[in-house]
């Protein structure tokens, strides 16, 4: 399985800054950092945001994204942008939405569905639903669950949702919300003692995570909807360490990043039906690979620090000329500070959602086209 090699050009959506000098829906070339073409916005929202951090935004199959942000007057809010205007999904403190804050990332599905974690005004955290038309729906405490997150839910296209929560006995769970009801997907017990990244649901309901076991081991696993819990990779056998973020398309192909036994260096793995492959690594390119984000296609890019540099996204091996964005580098005449993306940032047309810190205090929200 191989990676379509592709130019990237990035399109600010969504920026923190009312006079930053750059047009939201301009392309910026990604590997000198200049913008062209003179697109514009109605900025009536985006002249109130004051911070994405610390969260990715999430991408659908259109390209809409999806993003978090805090305001200037204090709230928290969604929203969706495409490139040309934003539009608000909730505010919090506004009759429509009955929620106090937003705790996470959102993710979106074709249907115009949005989840998000959310406190409510009593105080309570709630994986929370808002279903098109501006409905929202929330679970947790009513499920006895007293603590939801960290990190962010995963949705797919039927509107499942994967997402981590603590339960009344302080046991730490993972779950999916289907149909109005709450599976267990896996908890801490006899067999698993924590988990680490956010789970990732698929197509047909499979959940992808990564956990540690009581026996000491680290392993990626994937839940079945109507079947067992099978182990992908583990450490104490081929591997000596494995990443948080595994993350898995809807054909049950998973991607990890780990370090075999007795390699000095990490690589990236992807387990399909025909087995375990390698994908790349270890590179003497590349210091370490932080993640891959992937589609039913296959792998679209992946994030690393290349010898000697910092941290970027890449759409190819090559650290120089497949580097697509990273730390240090260039963009909309200041320099990148800080990135976030994780598994819900990609689409099927292999476009990617970038969140993005400037030195000079900017923030936006990008989004990555492939040519």
């Amino acid at each position: 399985m191989t990676a379509a090699i592709r130019r990237y050009t990035l399109t600010p959506v969504a920026t923190t800054t009312i006079d930053s000098g750059y047009g939201i829906g301009s392309a910026i070339d990604n590997r000198s950092g200049n913008q062209s073409g003179n697109g514009s916005a109605d900025l009536s929202h985006g002249s109130s945001f004051a911070d994405f951090k610390p969260y990715v935004p999430s991408i659908r199959g259109d390209g809409l994204i999806c993003f978090q942000a805090g305001l200037r007057d204090g709230r928290t809010g969604v929203f969706t942008a495409d490139g040309e205007a934003v539009t608000q999904i909730g505010v919090t403190g506004t009759p429509t939405c009955p929620l106090a804050a937003f705790t996470s990332h959102p993710d979106l599905n074709s249907a115009g569905d949005v989840t998000v974690y959310a406190r409510q005004p009593s105080g309570e955290e709630v994986l929370a639903l808002c279903k098109a038309g501006g409905r929202w729906e929330t679970t947790g405490a009513d499920r006895q669950l007293y603590g939801i997150g960290p990190l962010g839910p995963t949705m797919n296209e039927r509107g499942d949702v994967a997402f981590r929560a603590t339960t009344h006995r302080g046991t730490a769970s993972l779950l999916l919300w289907r149909d109005g009801q709450v599976i267990t997907v896996a908890e801490s017990d006899e067999r698993f003692s924590g988990f680490a990244g956010l789970p990732v649901v698929n197509g047909g309901g499979n959940v992808t995570f990564r956990a540690s076991l009581r026996d000491g081991r680290e392993g990626v696993f994937v839940r079945q909807l109507d079947g067992p819990c099978l182990e992908v990779a583990a450490t104490g056998g081929d591997f000596d360490d494995i990443a948080p973020f595994p993350t898995m398309n809807d054909r049950g192909d998973v991607a990890f990043v780990a370090r075999p036994r007795g390699s000095p260096g990490w690589s990236v793995f992807i387990a399909t039906a025909g087995g375990l492959n390698r994908w790349i690594g270890p590179d003497p390119a590349f210091e370490s690979y932080r993640g891959l984000l992937l589609n039913n296609a296959g792998p679209v890019v992946f994030y690393g620090t290349p010898a000697g540099g910092q941290l970027g996204i890449y759409c190819g091996t090559d650290a120089v000329h497949h580097r697509i964005l990273g730390l240090g580098d260039p963009l909309l005449g200041s320099t990148v500070t800080d990135f976030a993306l994780n598994p819900v940032s990609v689409n099927e047309a292999g476009q990617i959602a970038v969140r993005v810190a400037l030195k000079n205090g900017q923030q936006w929200v990008l989004r990555g086209d492939p040519t």
